[in-house]
């Protein structure tokens, strides 16, 4: 493992491997270690995962108010310019496969994509935008929430074995690595809090589906069959709206890259020239 860092000093990251190279977006909340299971069973390739803006020992995004999804992408091209490829293939999971996908709307470097349960972003009405926006309106009233801290570092790795997307002692433990941080009160998780908050505005699913319309590079899709990606006639709508799309299922929760990560890396293997 060599850690690498882009942009000055804002983005940071790790890298694994020799041979091909692969940029890698990791899940909201996580951080770049998300990708060591998988990049110990990848062959001739070589893993760029970065710690995305807010996350691991990145820097936030710029601003103080809420966040959106498009806010990401400006960072996330001015990263594809500093690292100066010709071309990118990019592995993201979860949020980071949603962001890779919007990205390679934008960008006619990005020449493949592998997206691990992720299909587009969760979306909302024009009414529930409306109603987000009063209701964080109306947040900037209250005291801002303070930062919990725990007596021992233990104590942030078990608490991820007991949240939404629960994971082994073995992941928690893993993305703990770079996922916290000690200050004069004790240990904390060290993301963004701002990340925690609702994000200020959600795509319509006609928006997304436009998007994913817009797609001009493979998209090679490995859903997880125990996690909740979304109900079965929305993705099956996001489905046919990709031009090239390659689907596979695997067993496994939301974290299954990190789980079982021995056949999603054949399969990622697999797909290398398609």
């Amino acid at each position: 493992m060599r850690e690498f860092s882009a942009l000055n000093g804002r983005i940071q990251g790790v890298r694994w491997g020799k041979g091909r190279p692969v940029l890698a977006f990791h899940g909201l909340l996580d951080n770049a270690m998300s990708f060591q299971p998988l990049a110990q069973h990848l062959v001739d390739w070589e893993i760029w995962a970065i710690d995305l803006p807010g996350h691991g020992r990145s820097a936030a995004l710029p601003g103080s108010g809420g966040w959106s999804l498009p806010d990401w992408l400006p960072v996330l091209g001015d990263l594809l310019d500093d690292l100066g490829w010709p071309e990118y293939d990019i592995l993201g999971h979860s949020l980071g496969g949603i962001l890779s996908q919007m990205l390679a709307t934008l960008d006619a470097r990005i020449q493949r994509l592998w997206s691990l349960d992720a299909l587009g972003p969760i979306t909302d009405s024009d009414a529930g935008n409306l109603d987000r926006l009063q209701r964080i309106y109306d947040r900037r009233l209250k005291p801002a929430s303070r930062r919990r801290h725990y007596a021992h570092p233990d104590l942030l790795w078990q608490a991820r074995t007991a949240g939404r997307f629960p994971l082994s002692e073995p992941s928690a433990r893993l993305l703990s690595r770079r996922g916290v941080g000690l200050d004069a009160e004790g240990w904390f998780f060290n993301y963004d809090r701002r990340l925690r908050q609702e994000n200020n505005w959600r795509l319509s699913e006609d928006q997304v589906l436009a998007m994913l319309q817009r797609l001009p590079c493979p998209l090679h899709l490995a859903v997880f069959a125990d996690s909740p990606l979304g109900d079965e006639a929305r993705l099956t709508a996001r489905k046919e709206a990709v031009p090239e799309l390659h689907l596979t299922t695997f067993a496994g929760g939301h974290h299954a890259h990190m789980e079982t990560p021995e056949p999603i890396a054949q399969w990622l293997q697999s797909t290398d020239n398609t």
